[in-house]
């Protein structure tokens, strides 16, 4: 398991340091949904119910990310598998959610709920989204930001592996 959790973050750092030429074989939503995959990887929760096995990546209707999110149904995080599902990220409670997707125009619940993981896909805006995790474009890289304290608040613990990448990294 620790092998494979190595494989995918040196895949995630490979593809946010690779050119456009690489890029370009691989789409901008493909890429966001792997590097959203990867945060679930290295996200800890807090322990479910006994009768949740799935963790639930919950996506904004209106995002552009929805048919590569619906590609992750079915993968394997911490032991649970990932269910995708699409919801209006406007309306609260986000009942079942752990993961949430928004975009800049349409932003999730602030502050977010207990065990709910908020990641924005803002591309081109400053990482002040409310998000915990905030995907930006800089220049022709994908690139992220996290609010490591917002995380904490929701009682999420986030890697350090996943904050060393981090654009806005201590």
């Amino acid at each position: 398991m620790r092998a494979r959790r190595s494989h995918l973050l040196a895949l995630l750092v490979a593809l946010a340091a690779q050119g456009a030429d690489a890029r370009a074989q691989v789409d901008a939503e493909t890429l966001k949904a792997a590097f959203i995959y990867n945060f679930a990887i290295y996200t800890t929760w807090p322990p479910p119910p006994r009768d949740v096995v799935a963790i639930t990546l919950c996506v904004d209707r209106t995002s552009t990310l929805v048919r590569a999110l619906r590609e992750l149904a079915g993968k394997r995080v911490q032991q649970r598998t990932l269910a995708v599902r699409e919801v209006d990220a406007t309306a609260a409670p986000l009942a079942g959610c752990d993961i949430l997707i928004t975009t800049a125009a349409r932003p999730g619940p602030a502050p977010a709920e207990r065990g709910l993981l908020t990641v924005c896909d803002c591309d081109g805006l400053p990482a002040s989204t409310g998000s915990m995790i905030a995907l930006v474009r800089e220049g022709d890289r994908l690139r992220f930001d996290v609010d490591r304290q917002a995380a904490e608040a929701a009682g999420l613990s986030l890697s350090s592996k996943l904050l060393r990448l981090a654009r806005n990294a201590p």
